[in-house]
């Protein structure tokens, strides 16, 4: 049985009706699910999966391959259960809407939120061990015995009796021809050859090789190129323009206006980018260009002062029992996403309708959006999958930007050549969507004994998804869950709690980055526990496990805590001159812990060692695992060491990865990790809750090292260098 994940898996439950508000009606390409498809004597019982007569074993990707190494786990799942050869098997991009790939849970064809494998587990068991039992009765026709008798592995159907086999691959015209079975058995996990193991990732050679085709690279024949100039003040509306220059200048087609700005398609991309700077535009910045970051703090800071909707109360607060109170707070500052690749997609416009080539993340919510927005049925629409050079949501946005504009402006043109719109990257980091901005104010009463009686807590925060399609999905008893999650129903067991959001409305737009509201909220939570062990007097981990409430997710906490403890030998003094902190975490169903140790010499500081403790229920693949909680400490280092979007005159100031920092290769530290198995059944989330835990686990570190406390990122030492030989 599946265990609860908290509010976490209801909220997602959620996102179904959010996406139901866009009443797209995917059900126009149906899957082929009544019986197996006969193309060329392969076998396809389903949408999802086909064998080639050849033996090649293809499998759709229901999800967007953006570098987590989805392709891959997906693949073993199914492939396991169908007890394939995995030099076989070849993972395929995603080119239709059938809902036969849609998120099993959300009900849309869709990517995030670390639900690729959770979501998929159970269906792609089916299709595997669907597939395999149709197999085995093709085999038992063709020899004319019982199928009962008969065993797989690794493409083969066996018959041990007689010491004979059929591959896969000669037995695709007769399975093609039977009926799926109603139900099958699975595996179980003493059966599975794939499932745990470090297989070769599927996407790994066509990345090292140079052949993978990203947005970027994709071309066609006589294609076109687009930039587009947005507001430079966030809320502006244009006044007017001249396109007079610029439609003179050399490979200009032309200059077209949509609704979030001007756009000029050229022969190539410099023509185009050129042509846009010589634009004449008229803006009328409105009321948000007198706003700085600093106005906005102030704004935060007197929300945070005052009384607010309360949303999670245990107890009554009791002033008289604290004889000790703890006050103060966080600040966590607006982040971009900064994929390595920048937002792009090519549109082609034409009779039968539109037809999209991009790296997205919501192929079901682009195309509601697409059929809306440009009034054309969503059977005319047709959305391309290719890989995505990165993410961390950004290309999950709920109104589909960069894909609709790339639409509007191929429908716009008027030209029939397909138009490929690319958004510099000072486009995106200077106008796209943010992590929100958020303020986490504190006053925790702790009684004679050092433990806490009261905990108020205050949050001031922009909403994600108020004003979007999904804003029923995240939307609970008023509250925006992704300004809450990670804080709201704590496992921590302080009997009196007040917990308040104050929702900020503002021109900046902004969206989940990898984290979602954990990013700053376990930041607050696991600084405030560290606090408050160290005015006890204790050791975290027991402090800690002291506190937790007796829950299911707390006895998953209280493994990764237990396996972290001794993974970093914490009982153990560190060496000389090397100082640690910890942090643990739960959220996307999974549960994320770090040590982080930092060598102090000369005012300088440095990463000694990092020690990861990961609870992400069945691991599918431990090396993606692995390489998620690599990448999740540099994604946080980032944050860590310079990341902001500041804003001055109603604009942000930073514009590219020189002024936007990014943690370079010398910067981060390895990682060794410890996977943890808590008993769990089925895989959880694994590409960002390994993000939120690190920030508190290293400002630990560096306030046993230099005795400052980090409440406010990225975070700023005084009189101290932090990792400051890195290039």
């Amino acid at each position: 049985m599946r265990e609860p994940t908290a509010d976490f898996s209801v909220d997602r439950r959620r996102f179904l009706k959010g996406c139901a508000v866009l009443s797209f009606a995917l059900v126009l390409r149906p899957g082929r699910t009544a019986a197996a498809a006969v193309t060329n004597a392969a076998f396809s019982p389903n949408a999802v999966l086909r064998i080639d007569p050849d033996g090649a074993i293809r499998i759709v990707m229901p999800h967007a391959e953006m570098g987590q190494g989805v392709y891959t786990g997906l693949a073993q799942i199914l492939a396991d259960e169908l007890d394939a050869d995995w030099s076989h098997v070849v993972a395929e991009h995603l080119d239709s809407l059938d809902p036969a790939f849609n998120h099993r849970e959300w009900g849309v064809i869709s990517t995030g939120a670390s639900t690729s494998v959770s979501n998929q587990w159970q269906h792609l068991r089916e299709v595997g061990a669907t597939a395999r039992a149709m197999l085995v009765e093709a085999a038992a026709q063709q020899w004319g015995v019982a199928a009962d008798g008969l065993t797989t592995a690794n493409s083969f159907v066996i018959d041990p009796a007689r010491d004979r086999r059929l591959s896969y691959a000669e037995l695709t015209a007769t399975a093609a021809q039977l009926q799926p079975p109603t139900e099958v058995r699975l595996k179980t996990p003493d059966q599975f050859r794939l499932i745990g193991t470090d297989v070769p990732r599927l996407d790994a050679r066509a990345k090292a090789t140079g052949t993978a085709t990203f947005g970027m690279d994709f071309t066609l024949p006589d294609m076109l190129q687009a930039s587009i100039a947005h507001a430079p003040v966030f809320g502006a509306t244009l006044k007017s323009f001249d396109a007079s220059q610029a439609e003179v200048m050399p490979g200009v087609r032309k200059v077209v206006r949509i609704p979030s700005g001007v756009a000029v398609v050229a022969d190539t991309f410099w023509q185009a980018k050129t042509a846009k700077d010589a634009l004449e535009l008229t803006w009328d910045d409105g009321a948000f260009a007198d706003v700085s970051s600093a106005t906005l703090w102030e704004e935060y800071a007197t929300l945070a002062g005052t009384d607010g909707p309360v949303f999670e109360r245990r107890g009554a607060l009791a002033p008289a029992a604290a004889e000790v109170n703890l006050e103060g707070e966080f600040r966590l500052p607006f982040l971009a996403h900064a994929p390595m690749e920048p937002l792009n997609a090519t549109a082609r416009w034409g009779g039968a309708g539109l037809e999209i080539w991009s790296g997205t993340q919501f192929q079901g919510v682009d195309a509601g959006t697409l059929s809306a927005k440009l009034e054309i049925p969503v059977e005319q629409v047709r959305i391309h999958t290719l890989w995505l050079g990165g993410s961390f949501g950004r290309r999950a946005a709920p109104f589909s930007d960069f894909v609709l504009e790339a639409a509007q402006i191929a429908k716009a043109s008027g030209l029939p050549n397909p138009i490929k719109l690319v958004w510099q990257r000072e486009d995106d980091v200077q106008g796209g969507f943010y992590r929100p901005m958020a303020l986490h104010r504190y006053r925790i009463g702790l009684d004679a004994a050092r433990r806490p009686v009261n905990w108020e807590h205050r949050v001031v925060c922009a909403s994600i998804s108020k004003g979007t399609p999904f804003e029923a999905a995240f939307m609970h008893e008023g509250f925006d869950t992704l300004s809450i999650e990670g804080l709201r129903h704590t496992n921590y067991d302080v009997p009196n709690v007040e917990f308040v959001l104050h929702t900020t409305e503002h021109a900046v737009p902004v969206l989940w980055l990898r984290g979602e509201a954990d990013s700053h909220t376990a930041p607050a939570v696991e600084g405030i526990m560290n606090r408050l062990a160290r005015e006890a007097e204790q050791d975290p981990f027991a402090f800690r496990r002291s506190l937790l409430r007796e829950t299911d997710m707390s006895k998953r906490i209280k493994g990764v805590l237990d396996a972290l403890e001794a993974g970093a030998g914490w009982a153990n003094s560190p060496p000389e001159g090397v100082y640690r902190g910890m942090a643990v975490h739960p959220s996307f169903g999974s549960v994320v812990g770090y040590v982080v140790e930092l060598r102090k010499s000369d005012k300088r500081l440095d990463f000694h060692r990092v020690v990861a403790a990961v609870d992400c229920g069945r691991v599918v693949n431990p090396a993606s695992v692995r390489a998620q909680i690599y990448s999740s400490v540099a994604f946080a280092l980032s944050m860590a060491i310079g990341q902001k979007i500041e804003i001055a005159n109603g604009r942000a100031v930073q514009s590219n990865f020189h002024d936007y920092t990014v943690a370079r290769l010398s910067h981060v530290p390895d990682v060794e990790v410890h996977l943890v198995d808590n008993g769990l059944d089925h895989p959880t989330g694994v590409g960002e809750p390994g993000v939120p835990p690190f920030l508190p686990a290293l400002a630990e570190a560096v306030h046993a090292a230099t005795g400052q406390d980090v409440n406010a990122w990225p975070m700023t030492l005084d009189g101290y260098a932090f990792l400051a030989g890195g290039s």
